[in-house]
C-alpha cells in the first residue's frame, strides 16, 4: 500500500491558494527581461535561463496555469529574443514542462535543497537539447562553459522559490488573521 507524498510545508500551505494570473504573467516578464539584457561572451554562455526556471516553477505549482502550450509560447519568445532558429528553445522548454508536471509530486515531496537536484536535472536536459540542435545545425561547440548556465539557474530555485511563494504567503497571513 502506497502512501500519498507529503509536500513540504511551504508547498502544502501555498497550494491551497492559487496564484493570480497577473503575479504568473510578471513574474515571467521579469524573466524574460532578464534574459533580453545585453549579455556577450562567456557571460552569454552562463547566463541562467529564468524564463526556463519561473516557468518550470509555476508549471511545477499550477499545473493546470502554465503548462506546455505556455511554454512553447515563452520558448518562442525566447528564440526570437536570442536570434535563434525558431523552435530551438520551444521545444526544449515544452519538454521541461512536461519532465516538471510529471515529476511535480516528487519535487514538491523534498525540501528546496533536493528540489534543486531536479530542477538542475531538468535545465541540464534543456540546455543539451538546445546544444543538440545547434551542433546538428553546424554550430561549433561552444566549450564546457555553456554547462555554467543550468548550474548556476539550478542554484537560483531556491531563491527564485522563495520570492515567488511571497504573496501566496501574504494572502495566507491575511485570511488567517481574517
Amino acid at each position: 500500500m502506497r502512501t500519498p507524498a507529503d509536500l513540504t510545508p511551504l508547498a502544502r500551505d501555498v497550494m491551497k491558494l492559487p496564484a493570480g494570473p497577473g503575479l504568473i504573467i510578471g513574474s515571467l516578464l521579469a524573466a524574460y527581461l532578464f534574459n533580453a539584457l545585453p549579455w556577450s561572451g562567456w557571460l552569454l554562455l552562463a547566463r541562467p535561463d529564468l524564463v526556463m526556471i519561473v516557468m518550470l516553477f509555476w508549471a511545477v505549482h499550477q499545473p493546470s496555469s502554465v503548462g506546455q502550450g505556455l511554454a512553447f509560447f515563452l520558448g518562442l519568445a525566447m528564440d526570437v529574443n536570442d536570434s535563434m532558429l525558431l523552435g530551438q528553445h520551444a521545444l526544449a522548454y515544452v519538454l521541461v514542462a512536461y519532465g516538471a508536471q510529471v515529476i511535480r509530486v516528487r519535487i514538491l515531496s523534498f525540501p528546496l535543497g533536493e528540489q534543486t537536484l531536479h530542477v538542475a536535472g531538468l535545465a541540464l536536459g534543456a540546455t543539451l537539447m538546445i546544444l543538440l540542435l545547434n551542433l546538428l545545425l553546424g554550430a561549433d561547440f561552444p566549450g564546457v562553459a555553456i554547462l555554467l548556465s543550468p548550474v548556476i539557474a539550478a542554484m537560483l530555485w531556491a531563491p527564485i522559490s522563495g520570492i515567488l511563494y511571497l504573496p501566496g504567503l501574504r494572502r495566507m497571513r491575511r485570511e488567517n488573521a481574517s
